[in-house]
């Protein structure tokens, strides 16, 4: 054979794997093309799916506190002549504030005792409750109107047992008395007065003491004056 002939029978199964290794290339870079797109796809409708779970989890928080907002359906109690004292309990030392929709439960802790509104907001319809009733009774009533009530007990109004409700917006807490100054055993401080007046006193001595120190010797003899 010729060397001529040799090299051209060499060359054509080279020419055929060359071939079939680009055509296997070109396969699998559009295998890789076609796994992207799906890639891209399921990505896609993931965000779909995120985006409709996003919005539906909002819309049932927002309904929840919009449900428990204003302090509707909350009950404070009102304890009428607790232990036998001539007052309401509370609502007679400071106003009751409540919010709109509260319903308050007057409870009967002594005898002969009964409600007389005296007062309240335009378009309100509390009744009170009149009739003279004993230890253990209950009433209860729903303040929905803002503003002002006053009310009093008939049999003991003249010894003072009389009271007021406040329906507001905003009501402080019962029987917090606002942001008012406390004493420190209301705090749970532990102390004692003899302590806090010893302590006065040694202050006030040590200033004394020093004071007069200052007048009678003035500076320090050893105190620079700035001059050689």
């Amino acid at each position: 054979m010729k060397r001529r002939d040799f090299l051209r029978a060499a060359s054509v199964p080279a020419a055929a794997t060359t071939a079939s290794a680009t055509a296997g290339l070109g396969a699998a870079q559009e295998t890789e093309t076609s796994g992207g797109t799906a890639t891209g796809t399921a990505t896609g409708t993931g965000t779909e799916n995120g985006t409709g779970t996003g919005t539906g989890t909002g819309t049932g928080t927002g309904t929840g506190g919009d449900s428990g907002g204003g302090g509707s359906g909350e009950t404070v109690t009102v304890t009428v002549g607790p232990g036998g004292s001539l007052v309401y309990e509370p609502g007679t030392e400071e106003p009751l504030q409540i919010a709109p929709g509260t319903t308050v439960e007057f409870v009967w802790d002594s005898d002969n005792h009964n409600i007389v509104v005296e007062s309240q907001p335009e378009g309100a319809n509390w009744g009170g409750h009149e009739s003279i009733e004993n230890t253990g009774f209950t009433y209860s009533h729903t303040f929905e109107t803002l503003g002002t009530y006053e009310y009093y007990c008939d049999p003991h109004r003249s010894a003072g047992m009389e009271a007021t409700i406040e329906v507001v917006e905003n009501p402080e807490p019962a029987g917090g008395g606002g942001g008012g100054e406390k004493e420190l055993h209301d705090l749970g401080v532990p102390i004692h007065a003899h302590w806090v007046g010893a302590a006065t006193i040694l202050g006030i001595l040590v200033t004394v003491i020093f004071t007069f120190y200052i007048l009678k010797y003035g500076e320090s003899p050893h105190t620079g004056t700035g001059r050689n």
